[in-house]
């Protein structure tokens, strides 16, 4: 799991940020705010973030002074938030080595998407495999968490009507090369794994609730359509989910 600092002094700001990467489900699970760059550098000691979101007008010291030190403290990845479009602030960021440079009012879709590239990247480092990907050639060659997140993301929304353009999307790639890695990878194709976690959450709700009708089982599951489900889960278990049900297999 990876982890997140978000540095602002306004406090709307602040949680406001928070609360868009929650909704967007990145890979940072864990997220810690603090008020000031100062406030930052105390925690960074005991939550040691993977990534750095920060403004650059704070009081104490300035966001780009806040860097210096932090890099001190061995953070390496940090992006930058501002509401003044200065190409000064641009320049010394690309001198400090920042990953990206943010306008406020900041657009949700575009963090989302930058911070899932990035946790690509940080995750290839954490297993440490060689030669990671840069933020620049983020589709070289498929890599282990490439899948992991691609599998992760279909775990977390399999009860939705979901695509490979969907998951392809979260990656911030083409949904063709998404499919051709995915099948490489794990011999599955995109369809096939759907329908493998969609049954097996089935089962587990068939034989737990024994009082939920079939139908809405289904759509608990993410099939809208429950002739869909039942031709699915027979060709997967071999049995009807009545079946299944009234067999008590676990």
């Amino acid at each position: 799991m990876l982890k997140l600092m978000i540095v602002d002094d306004e406090p709307i700001i602040l949680e406001g940020i928070r609360d868009m990467i929650e909704e967007e489900n990145t890979p940072f699970g864990k997220i810690i705010l603090a008020n000031d760059g100062i406030d930052a550098l105390e925690k960074i000691d005991y939550f040691q973030p993977d990534l750095i979101i920060t403004d650059i007008h704070m009081p104490g010291i300035d966001g780009l002074e806040f860097i210096k030190h932090a890099q001190q403290k061995k953070v390496k990845r940090f992006i930058i938030l501002t509401g003044h479009d200065v190409f000064e602030y641009a320049r010394k960021a690309v001198q400090l080595q920042v990953v990206d440079y943010m306008l406020k009012p900041v657009n949700q879709q575009e963090l989302a998407e930058l911070l899932k590239r990035i946790a690509l990247v940080l995750l290839e480092e954490k297993q440490h495999l060689p030669d990671p990907l840069s933020l620049n050639d983020l589709t070289a060659s498929p890599k282990n968490e490439n899948i992991s997140l691609m599998k992760a993301f279909i775990e977390k929304n399999y009860m939705k009507d979901i695509s490979l353009p969907d998951v392809a999307a979260t990656l911030n790639l083409h949904p063709s090369y998404v499919g051709q890695i995915f099948k490489r990878e794990t011999g599955d194709t995109f369809v096939k794994y759907m329908n493998q976690v969609r049954i097996e959450k089935a089962k587990q709700l068939l034989v737990g609730t024994k009082d939920i009708p079939l139908d809405k089982i289904a759509k608990c599951v993410g099939y809208d359509n429950s002739r869909t489900f039942y031709k699915v889960f027979r060709k997967t278990v071999g049995v009807t989910p009545g079946e299944y049900r009234k067999s008590g297999c676990h």
